[in-house]
């Protein structure tokens, strides 16, 4: 028995998001890195960091599925994002320590969490940009 074309497709689709999620996952423990730099002074283990972002993955996806049974709405989108950043704060605060081994307090880590977001979106901005031009000019065959 063959391969039928659609399972060929789908099997192509599914390693495509598995990269892309393994390498957003990389490229998020960068930029939590950086912007732990730009508002603490110095650069944390990179594996802290991938833990961090791992960590607050898990946790927001739980606390996403808890809003979601209690609330129903644009409103638990909201306060979604508001979890989102509070979580991310508080792990970057547990986990990631200053240089004498301290926790850096949670009003620096929410600012961590602050530059962190903004560096995001900025990315994502800009990789948005970069796809539209790419695929538009390849929809409407221009060279």
């Amino acid at each position: 028995m063959g391969t039928s074309s659609f399972a060929a497709l789908a099997g192509m689709g599914m390693m495509a998001l598995l990269i892309m999620f393994v390498g957003g996952i990389l490229v998020a423990a960068l930029v939590l890195s950086v912007a732990f730099r730009l508002v603490v002074g110095y650069m944390p283990s990179y594996l802290r960091s991938l833990g961090a972002v791992l960590l607050t993955a898990i946790a927001v996806v739980v606390a996403a599925v808890v809003l979601g049974l209690v609330m129903h709405g644009s409103a638990s989108g909201l306060l979604s994002g508001a979890v989102q950043f509070l979580v991310g704060a508080a792990v970057i605060n547990y986990l990631l320590l200053a240089q004498n081994g301290s926790q850096i307090g949670y009003g620096k880590a929410c600012l961590v969490e602050l530059v962190y977001m903004v560096i995001g979106f900025v990315l994502a901005l800009i990789i948005g940009v970069i796809m539209a031009m790419v695929f538009g000019a390849a929809m409407f065959g221009m060279h």
